[in-house]
């Protein structure tokens, strides 16, 4: 796990810039505190530089790695979980080795399978590869989107980075914001690739490899789940049996290490299965990692406990208390743009206190996206069945009357926010646009109430660019409605916002995550699941509730799911509530002419009233004041 960054002359007479690759090095220099390395190659075409944080082969996997020639390097960040068996079979082939690095084996692959050599690793990863003589670059990101990795172009030079405030910071100029992706973060809670906050730089996307050469710049996405045509388990006790052996040979491969190793243990489905087979397969005491809330209904910690117990784990537990959101400066100025999760902020204290033990932290990430987990998903499957149940047309003459009749009838009502709502995306007649509604959290009517001046005229539709593209993904994708918009998720929500979430948390500390659950065999095997075996009794996970039986008692599973989530609603009505109140005059949002202060303050008073629950809506407020307080 580490960072990487470097240049690439684009435009024939182009100079890279090797000073400014230095001052980027420097920025991402937490990502990897253990070494570092520049090459500058013959032509002086390219130059790549690394940050090391060692974890396999702490001897010899320095990086820069060049072949033998010195013409073809690769800088790396990540791990392929499967780099033992890549260097088996690729020594069978005549391939010699200098160390015992995951980095060498991925060079190798590279100069045996060039762009291809992708579809071969099993791990995650962001890779840069210049060949001197083809004069070509290659870049790559993993399927999911463990590890990030961001570019611009300037001067005729592409830069890429793993981070973009390195990017940013290094810059001779001074970047100019996009409003069309301020609204994304306000929409969805984060700024979905190939986007990032300004307009010149780009995310490459997960599962997505960029490569230059003499034909210019140009991307490709090489893995895709939409149309994935792997079979069910012919049965659901076949199925059982299958994603057992799939999750225990994940945790295995993930296990690899020469430094401490740890999981992280919420006590739910996912963590907790991870944390059984990892204690089933490791020959020592495993350490496993929790945090807490103040706040009764958000506390885990009790049951990660008596999981704990039960394997015979070395358990730690942390407690995150309102002044966890003295972490926000910190937080954003690590993401470099806007971020809205606020699950973000105890991740970054669990990273940063399991980090004191560990070097490496296995997590339970991907469980509700594959295993269909998310309340989101039966929502969906209930407003669908009431519009099969009740013409269309109904809705399309009766919702505005009814939702006038709402507006008045429950009034002052916590549940009125929610109603109100919920008979507005009845009111959509389209499958894929009413579930983009309901993963948004701006839709028309925060659109007239909250936005202003640039912001409301970039706004595209009911949905606007982010929306459209979410209704865009569920109708690619082939198979029943559950596989969609679990497809959705995966290509959007997991990818641009879980993934950068846990990994800016943990690279901060330098803390490597892994989750099995995040295999792209797991997942192409979860796609593949009849809904009845996903969803039971209106809980989801039913396969992996059932593989988890094999290792715990269900008293210590079986229970409503509540999720890694903060009690931002309490805090904010509580002791925030002064923090949130200062929100509508607030000088950096106002002096953005993006939003109406009158909207703003009738968000926190409503929030303040118990009339509805805006926690989401103000902690963007929040994330997005103190990002444009830091850029000044």
């Amino acid at each position: 796990m580490c960072g990487i960054a470097g240049v690439v002359a684009v435009r024939p007479g182009a100079t890279p810039d090797r000073d400014r690759l230095e001052r980027i090095s420097r920025r991402i220099a937490h990502r990897g505190p253990d070494a570092d390395g520049l090459w500058v190659a013959p032509s002086r075409r390219a130059a790549l530089a690394h940050r090391r944080l060692s974890v396999i082969d702490l001897a010899t996997g320095q990086q820069p790695m060049l072949d033998p020639s010195e013409r073809i390097g690769l800088v790396f960040n990540g791990e392929i979980y499967n780099y033992r068996e890549l260097r088996d079979s690729l020594a069978r082939r005549g391939a010699a080795f200098r160390t015992e690095s995951d980095t060498e084996v991925l060079l190798r692959l590279y100069q045996a399978r060039g762009d291809s050599c992708v579809n071969e690793l099993r791990g995650m990863f962001a890779f840069a590869a210049w060949d001197d003589d083809a004069g070509r670059l290659l870049l790559a990101r993993d399927r999911i989107g463990k590890k990030p990795l961001f570019y611009t172009i300037e001067d005729g030079c592409l830069y890429f980075s793993s981070t973009l405030d390195s990017l940013r910071e290094s810059a001779r100029s001074q970047w100019e914001i996009d409003p069309v992706a301020i609204d994304a973060f306000m929409t969805l809670g984060y700024i979905p690739a190939p986007r990032t906050v300004f307009r010149s730089v780009s995310k490459l996307e997960a599962g997505t490899i960029l490569t230059i050469d003499a034909a210019g710049v140009s991307t490709r996405r090489y893995w895709d789940l939409a149309n994935d045509d792997r079979p069910a388990p012919e049965s659901f006790a076949a199925a059982v049996d299958e994603l057992d052996e799939l999750l225990n040979a994940a945790v295995a491969l993930r296990l690899r290490s020469d430094v401490p190793l740890g999981v992280f243990l919420s006590g739910g489905v996912d963590s907790s299965l991870v944390a059984a087979v990892a204690s089933r397969q490791s020959a020592a005491q495993v350490a496993t990692f929790s945090i807490g809330f103040d706040v009764a209904a958000f506390d885990e910690t009790r049951y990660a406990a008596r999981v704990a117990e039960h394997l015979g784990t070395r358990h730690h537990v942390f407690h995150a208390h309102p002044d966890l959101l003295a972490t926000l400066p910190a937080m954003v100025r690590h993401f470099g743009e806007p971020f809205a999760d606020s699950s973000a902020l105890p991740t970054w204290l669990l990273a940063e206190e399991t980090r004191k033990h560990v070097t490496v932290a296995l997590a339970g990430d991907g469980g509700d996206e594959a295993f269909a987990g998310y309340d989101w998903y039966r929502t969906a499957a209930r407003l669908r069945r009431v519009t099969r149940a009740i013409p269309q047309a109904v809705f399309a003459t009766t919702s505005r009357t009814l939702d006038g009749f709402l507006r008045v009838a429950l009034a002052g009502s916590r549940t009125a926010g929610r109603v109100r709502r919920g008979v507005a995306m009845l009111g959509v007649k389209d499958v894929p646009e009413r579930f983009a509604h309901l993963r948004s959290f701006i839709g028309p009517a925060e659109v007239q109430s909250l936005y202003a001046g640039e912001l409301r005229e970039v706004r595209r539709g009911a949905l606007g660019e982010s929306g459209e593209r979410l209704a865009a993904l569920y109708r690619s994708c082939a198979g029943d409605d559950l596989r969609r918009v679990r497809y959705v998720d995966i290509m959007t929500y997991l990818a641009d916002c879980l993934m950068p979430k846990v990994d800016v948390a943990t690279m901060a500390h330098g803390l490597e995550a892994r989750a099995p659950l995040l295999d792209h065999e797991v997942m192409r095997f979860a796609l593949s699941l009849p809904k009845s075996w996903l969803i039971d009794g209106g809980e989801g996970k039913k396969i992996l509730r059932a593989v988890l039986a094999r290792y715990l008692p269900a008293t210590l599973f079986e229970r409503p799911k509540r999720g890694f989530s903060v009690p931002l609603s309490s805090w904010f009505a509580g002791s925030m509530r002064d923090r949130v109140s200062s929100l509508p005059a607030s000088e950096p949002l106002r002096q953005t002419g993006w939003f109406d202060p009158v909207g703003i303050e009738s968000l926190v008073r409503e929030h303040l009233l118990g009339l509805r629950d805006h926690s989401q809506r103000l902690f963007s407020f929040l994330a997005l004041e103190e990002w444009l307080v830091q850029r000044g």
